[in-house]
């Protein structure tokens, strides 16, 4: 099992950020758990920014904002029927503060 804290977390299925948050991923990278970052847990690992928790495999278009690809990804999984089986995708690097990507900003599935 893997645990991970970051800033900030987002599901594309609810749109909801949430800040401080640690998920831990089975070996098969699967989120298997999700809570509220409160206090340091051994063996946690820190990735600083923007962790997306998906069912389905999320990418950004070139030049995208993380406005623009917020409201496509929640348009693309509207009409799709949710898996109970999610992912998380680390964005590497991100603006916190402004909630942006940068220009070099890339998605990475984590296992």
């Amino acid at each position: 099992m893997r645990r991970i804290a970051t800033h900030k977390l987002i599901g594309p299925h609810t749109a909801e950020i949430l800040s401080h948050q640690v998920i831990e991923l089975d070996d098969e990278g699967v989120v298997c758990g999700l809570f509220s970052f409160e206090k340091e847990i051994s063996h946690t690992e820190w990735l600083p920014g923007l962790i997306i928790l998906s069912a389905y495999p999320v990418s950004r278009n070139s030049g995208e904002s993380f406005l623009c690809w917020k409201e496509r990804i929640e348009l693309e999984y509207s009409s799709e029927t949710s898996s109970s089986v999610l992912r998380a995708y680390w964005v590497t690097p991100f603006n916190v503060s402004a909630m942006e990507f940068l220009p070099d900003s890339r998605i990475v599935p984590l296992k």
